[in-house]
């Protein structure tokens, strides 16, 4: 009989998998930087639709360019009901990342250029993305404490 070996899953820590100009992770110093920018730094100045505008253009938004983003994103702001019965269904001791991780994918089917692969159509499906996510996060929280949804599904 063959002697079995224990082996470690420690995945990719510490390989670079791709180079992008997008994200740099430093894990042993814990540093995240995005477009140059340090997490840290965009946490204690920055909004969530201010840091979404700089992942997609490179560059923290200008007033004006923020103003225009926001009013871009407000009506991808309706989530499908599906996904609100979906959370309803999960364990309430669920990682609430890996909720939003489970609900991405059922967002997919709803997208209206699921299937279209041009530049212009994959920024109006993060556009969409990027609008919805804050609403999950948020229903995923009232729902895990027991709190009734008060916002109606739209779709």
């Amino acid at each position: 009989m063959e002697e079995g070996i224990d082996v470690k899953n420690i995945g990719l820590r510490g390989v670079k998998v791709a180079d992008t100009r997008i994200s740099d992770v430093d894990g042993e110093r814990g540093i995240l930087i995005y477009r140059g920018y340090n997490i840290i730094d965009l946490v204690r100045s920055s909004t969530f639709e201010e840091v979404s505008f700089l992942l997609l253009n490179d560059h923290l938004p200008t007033q004006e360019e923020l103003k225009r983003f926001q009013l871009e994103i407000l009506p991808e702001r309706n989530i499908p009901g599906t996904i609100f019965d979906m959370l309803k269904l999960l364990p309430k001791s669920a990682n609430p990342m890996d909720v939003l991780q489970s609900a991405v994918p059922v967002l997919a089917g709803f997208d209206p250029q699921l299937n279209e692969e041009t530049r212009e159509a994959n920024l109006k499906k993060a556009l969409r993305l990027i609008a919805k996510l804050p609403g999950i996060v948020a229903a995923w929280d009232r729902i895990r404490n027991g709190k009734n949804l008060f916002f109606p599904a739209l779709i």
